[in-house]
């Protein structure tokens, strides 16, 4: 079976696309994907909603865009730029928490992220840039280089999980409500619990499990050594 991450060419002037043609260019047409994507999430990106919303026939994007499978994964290394922390800290510990502050972000801003991770891998330039920052990171931590791996995809899996959670209760008010009707006699825990989490920023309870996050890591690979 061919590697699907190898058929992909990343830039378009590699992958031989055609001169624009009224401005349409495989840019435009990942610029105008994001944009349906972020507003509606990415069940109704197609290309024939992308070519109405550039006002151009389905088949001229095809140009430039093998399938939706490529163009789900160009968009994904689009926006994994954002992904990618400007001026990485120095310290072990300030790198992968701003790499993991830094995704939390992009996370929330593009939740059809989490989803189109779950396509399979396809990596490309700014995936691979991401990654290298990441090993980046870990390598400050001093150990070997499998667990320093394994170290980072606790933080990155966790984040990715995090965000998720965020983004669910984001759309979804039904907890929300059950819990504010609820008995409190029937459920006393979460009587104590949830008046003291509603309202909480996000952003607070991702630093503050983050903090616990980076704890268990010095005490699991460094105070052991």
């Amino acid at each position: 079976m061919p590697n699907r991450a190898s058929e992909l060419e990343w830039s378009e002037a590699v992958a031989g696309g055609a001169a624009a043609r009224g401005g349409l260019t495989r840019a435009t047409i990942v610029a105008a994907a994001l944009e349906i994507a972020d507003a509606e999430g990415l069940d109704a990106v197609s290309i024939r909603r992308v070519a109405a919303a550039l006002s151009a026939r389905p088949m001229s994007l095809y140009t430039h865009i093998a399938s939706k499978d490529d163009l789900v994964a160009l968009m994904l290394d689009e926006v994994s730029a954002e992904l990618i922390v400007p001026q990485l800290p120095s310290g072990w510990r300030e790198a992968i928490g701003a790499i993991a502050r830094q995704a939390f972000a992009a996370y929330l801003a593009h939740p059809w992220m989490l989803s189109a991770f779950g396509r399979g891998p396809r990596v490309g330039p700014n995936h691979l840039r991401r990654a290298e920052q990441s090993a980046t990171a870990v390598a400050g931590l001093g150990i070997d280089p499998a667990d320093a791996w394994t170290a980072l995809r606790i933080v990155h899996e966790w984040t990715m999980g995090h965000a998720l959670h965020v983004v669910t209760l984001r759309e979804d008010a039904a907890l929300e409500q059950q819990l504010s009707r609820a008995d409190p006699g029937s459920f006393p825990q979460m009587a104590k619990v949830f008046p003291a989490m509603r309202g909480r920023p996000h952003d607070t309870s991702f630093d503050a499990a983050l903090d616990v996050l980076l704890d268990g890591i010095e005490r699991r690979f460094l105070e052991r050594r």
